[in-house]
């Protein structure tokens, strides 16, 4: 594992969420993230920002159920939010600034399962013709590492990782 510094990165879309995320490509609404100094085992920075959607209609319901009573999102939060291009500027600016020295990233990426990024980030990308930045396609799958060290395929979220533990 290279570097000092993990990056977590968590999202949350305006549709299905589990192991159904990104299934019906509902776009981003919730772009989380939070360094840990992994050498100190500390929370450097934590990071949450609301994302409008390009297509929300402000007059529209374009969250479901789980975003509205998991996440406690509101209509009124999403539909201020910034843009996920200004989100992901942000993040960008943020870990080069702190976590890259001359090229030498002191940084990786940590993803809670694949989806996050392989079923929601790259394709909105895509789809929105943005450029992500080049380690949103090297990243350590928290999840698949957690199977691999304990033996188990029982683990389906934090929580279980944590019952696992604890």
């Amino acid at each position: 594992m290279a570097g000092r510094y993990a990056v977590v990165v968590y999202v949350v879309t305006a549709g299905l969420h589990g192991d159904n995320l990104g299934a019906d490509e509902q776009e981003v609404v919730l772009f989380s993230w939070l360094v840990v100094d992994v050498a100190n085992t500390k929370v450097v920075v934590v990071q949450q920002h609301f994302v409008k959607p390009r297509g929300a209609d402000v007059n529209e319901n374009l969250l479901s159920d789980t975003c509205r009573s998991v996440f406690q999102l509101t209509e009124e939060s999403v539909n201020n939010g910034q843009s996920l291009e200004n989100v992901l500027e942000e993040l960008d600016q943020f870990v080069k600034a702190r976590f890259d020295n001359d090229g030498n990233r002191n940084f990786f990426l940590v993803t809670d399962g694949q989806f996050h990024l392989r079923q929601v980030l790259h394709p909105e990308a895509t789809k929105k013709n943005l450029s992500l930045p080049d380690y949103f396609f090297s990243f350590f799958d928290l999840r698949k590492e957690f199977r691999r060290f304990y033996h188990t395929d029982e683990i389906l979220s934090i929580q279980d990782m944590l019952n696992c533990i604890l």
